[in-house]
Order: C-alpha cells, then sequence, then structure tokens
C-alpha cells in the first residue's frame, strides 16, 4: 500500500515531466516558424537582387553611344549687335541648341522655335517689312538665325523643302543665302535625307552667331 506522501510526489513528478515536453514541443514549434521566416527573407531578397540585376541589364542594353561626327558648320557676324537683337537671337539659338533630326525626317524652323511674339519673351527689334523698309518688330534678328541655319543645311547638303528670301539684301550672309521666317507664314524646312541622325548646335556672342551640324553614328 503507497503512502500519501509517495502519491503526492509521483503526481509532481508527472506534472514536471509533462510541463517539460509541452516547452520543448513549443520550442520545436517556434524554432521550425523562424528557420522559415528566415528562408522567405532570404528568397524575398534574392528576388530583389535578381530583379535590380535584370533592370541593370535591361538599361545597359538599352544605352546606345553615339559618336558625334561635324558635317557643317557656319558663323555670321552681328553688323547689328542692338540689346533687343542679341537677346532674341541668344533666345532663338537656346531652342535651336541641341536639336536632333531623325533620318527622313522635315525640320521646320517655325515648329522648333515657337511663336515669336512678345507674349513669348522676344523683344522688339530692327527689322523689315515686306517692302525692306527698317521696322521695330517682336522677335527682331530671328532672321540671322535662320539664314545661318540655312547656310549650314546647305553645306551639308540636306533637302530644302521651304525657304523664302528677304524683301531686301542683307549683308549677314552671302547673297541669295539668306532665309526669312515669320510664325505662321514664312518657314525654313530641309529634311534630314540622310540614314543616320543629325544633331543641331547653336550658340552666339555680341558678335556673330555660329551654328554646326553633327552626323550621330552608332559607336557601339
Amino acid at each position: 500500500m503507497k503512502s500519501k506522501d509517495g502519491s503526492d510526489i509521483l503526481t509532481f513528478l508527472c506534472t514536471i515531466v509533462i510541463i517539460g515536453v509541452l516547452i520543448y514541443i513549443i520550442y520545436l514549434f517556434i524554432g521550425s516558424n523562424n528557420k522559415l521566416n528566415i528562408n522567405e527573407v532570404k528568397d524575398v531578397k534574392t528576388d530583389f537582387n535578381q530583379n535590380i540585376n535584370n533592370s541593370n541589364k535591361v538599361n545597359v542594353e538599352k544605352e546606345i553611344i553615339y559618336e558625334e561626327i561635324e558635317i557643317a558648320s557656319f558663323t555670321s557676324t552681328l553688323y547689328d549687335n542692338e540689346e533687343n537683337r542679341v537677346f532674341n537671337i541668344t533666345k532663338a539659338c537656346q531652342s535651336l541648341n541641341g536639336v536632333v533630326i531623325e533620318p527622313g525626317q522635315e525640320f521646320s524652323f517655325n515648329d522648333t522655335i515657337g511663336p515669336m511674339g512678345e507674349e513669348n519673351g522676344y523683344l522688339k527689334a530692327t527689322g523689315f517689312d515686306s517692302q525692306g523698309k527698317l521696322i521695330q518688330v517682336s522677335a527682331g534678328g530671328m532672321c540671322q538665325v535662320s539664314s545661318t541655319l540655312y547656310n549650314v543645311a546647305l553645306l551639308a547638303n540636306l533637302e530644302i523643302t521651304e525657304r523664302h528670301p528677304h524683301s531686301r539684301r542683307v549683308y549677314y550672309v552671302p547673297a541669295d543665302k539668306d532665309a526669312t521666317v515669320y510664325y505662321g507664314s514664312l518657314d525654313l524646312k530641309f529634311i534630314n535625307n540622310t540614314d543616320e541622325k543629325i544633331k543641331i548646335t547653336a550658340e552666339n556672342d555680341n558678335y556673330s552667331v555660329t551654328i554646326k551640324m553633327y552626323k550621330l553614328k552608332q559607336s557601339n
């Protein structure tokens, strides 16, 4: 016959064993979940790195390097360097500088420069009316930029599709090689009749306007 004290000790020991087993089971369960979470994080990180690498590969594949080869250049002299006139010329050169013409594309001076009114930031300066009379016109001096560009296009052997002479002789370009423009009616247009892109650069100071054309040849 067992004593009451012995029964109590046995019950206590069984309880301790059961609690220990439960704690061990809980430990195994938590450890398993932690391993799973770590593996999931590793998988996500791996996928993220792969996506970045794939993205970088796509960007590298899309990057095309071009070699700029000068094909034509022309400089015209500013015989009239009135402040407003120089301002208008500078503004036009900034709009023209860096323009790229695709093979077969028709270039339009007016579409590139945009409206030439005072509401668009241009100033009044000396220009010609249709009778050759000197008057103050909005964007006066613009025609020196278009005429300089016209000569560059001729030197580059591009196909001229629209060009209009001034109502009187201008002396910043050779005779009969000027090109007047008036937004909405008179434009200078030519086609890039080459097989490669053409880039235009334009710059000026108080004494001259220089425009160049470069052939963009793919080098990779």
